[in-house]
């Protein structure tokens, strides 16, 4: 029954007859005149994997990747601003309450008998949570902000930045999501040198009963439940600097430009032999070609030290991504190269990720693409096909 039902609201919003808002940035809506305000995003996958390590594990998949926005202004400095998502997975990604430790402590021998039960069948929107990922009181003013409360901590670029349909997916599962804590940001207008923001904030795992979820349970996080930053103590932090809006009268590349540098500690909770540190280095640039015709280029390299608290391993991302936009037309792909460093031979076994794909926009807003995707992680091959319908707009 929870099958059946959960595509129907997601239908219900594809239909509505208002129009996208392109160029949506999933940051900072609570400046402006309004009083309410929000953002909706709609993301559906139809996948084929087409090719696997075995037979069994060649199946088709539904899944969404959708969430709203919502925020309402107190008066001209205070805000509250949440994020709500119902998000399933593909099959082999698994980011639970927010970061790489779950998927490090699973158990592996009750993942072996799940998917030998499952991994026969074709999956239609299976374990899809319906939950509150973000939600903050804000204080604004020009040159600094404050916040508290539920949130992400930044350290590298938003995992939508990253172009093809399923650009957003390998960088979303090292993201930090979901922690309970407070952070402060400084806004810098160098004029033609840019505007730069220094962001900083220290947390903790959320324990509290937002960490559960609708429709798909994930049951409430307790301390005991063990878990990087799981120490509800302010031992877990994180800094970033980023910049854009650069320009030069001698230099069109400068205008284009953005970049963003970023360190996190998530102290070692129960179960975890160290603290995992990571940092990392981030790089983006759009360039008008034409008239019609616009590129982006972006690059990031995440470096993450003790994964999920394991002592003896270390981890790196390195990821590059290339985006055309033609009238309504775009075309994008994105490569990552995973790199292991562990004691433990089925560890220590280098991936690598590529995937592009092609869509157009029509005047109502809709979103329609096709992509392929090739994966090799875990010393697991895949070959995966997919389409993606997608809406967005603010309102």
């Amino acid at each position: 029954m929870l099958k059946k039902f959960i595509p129907l609201p997601m239908l219900a919003l594809l239909s509505s007859p208002v129009y996208a808002a392109g160029g949506h940035d999933h940051g900072d809506h609570s400046k402006g005149d309004k009083r309410f305000y929000s953002h909706l995003d709609v993301k559906v996958h139809f996948d084929r994997i087409v090719d696997a390590e075995e037979a069994n594990e060649e199946f088709d998949e539904s899944y969404t990747h959708s969430h709203m926005e919502l925020g309402v202004r107190l008066n001209s400095k205070f805000s509250i601003n949440a994020n709500v998502k119902i998000e399933g997975e593909p099959a082999g990604h698994h980011h639970g309450h927010g970061a790489e430790e779950e998927e490090e402590h699973h158990d592996e021998d009750e993942e072996e008998l799940h998917d030998e039960e499952v991994a026969q069948t074709d999956k239609v929107f299976d374990d899809h949570p319906f939950l509150v990922e973000q939600l903050t009181i804000n204080f604004d003013e020009e040159h600094y902000a404050l916040y508290a409360g539920k949130f992400n901590p930044v350290v590298g670029f938003d995992y939508h930045n990253f172009p093809g349909i399923f650009g957003y997916q390998i960088i979303e599962s090292y993201v930090i999501r979901e922690r309970i804590g407070f952070g402060a940001k400084l806004m810098h207008d160098a004029g033609d040198g840019g505007k730069h923001t220094l962001n900083a904030s220290t947390f903790f795992a959320d324990t509290t009963a937002l960490s559960d979820s609708l429709l798909h349970e994930r049951g409430t996080t307790s301390k005991k439940d063990g878990g990087l930053s799981n120490t509800e103590d302010f031992r877990s932090f994180s800094v970033s600097i980023s910049g854009s809006d650069f320009y030069s009268l001698d230099n069109n590349f400068a205008e284009g430009f953005s970049y963003g540098l970023g360190y996190a500690k998530q102290a070692a909770g129960a179960g975890n032999e160290e603290d995992e540190i990571r940092f990392s280095g981030s790089f983006g640039y759009e360039q008008k070609l034409s008239k019609d015709v616009e590129a982006k280029f972006i690059a990031e390299h995440m470096a993450i030290e003790h994964l999920g608290g394991e002592a003896a391993h270390d981890r790196s991302y390195t990821t590059v991504g290339l985006g055309f936009d033609y009238k309504r037309w775009n075309l994008g792909a994105t490569y990552t190269h995973i790199n292991n460093d562990a004691d433990e031979a089925d560890e220590n076994h280098n991936g690598h990720i590529y995937q592009v794909s092609i869509g157009y926009t029509f005047s109502n807003g809709l979103g329609l693409s096709v992509g392929y995707k090739r994966a090799d992680e875990d010393n697991e091959e895949s070959d995966r096909i997919g389409t993606l319908v997608s809406y967005s707009y603010n309102f």
